[in-house]
């Protein structure tokens, strides 16, 4: 099984917004590629498909 790159997120937070309510980026899981937010309007937690991010985002993480 191949290793995967390590993810650099940068130093400051990511926040956008989707679907009409504000996220904060938690963590990529480059195995799954996979993205954790939460929820800053309610506080929960979300997992999402990296596929399904805003591109401005993607274009922060660079996972590849």
């Amino acid at each position: 099984m191949a290793k995967n790159k390590p993810v650099h997120l940068p130093a400051e937070p990511i926040v956008f917004e989707h679907e009409r309510m504000t996220f904060k980026l938690i963590h990529l899981d480059p195995n799954t590629m996979e993205v954790l937010l939460v929820c800053i309007d309610d506080g929960t937690e979300r997992k999402l498909p990296f596929a399904h991010l805003p591109k401005s985002v993607k274009k922060k993480i660079r996972p590849l």
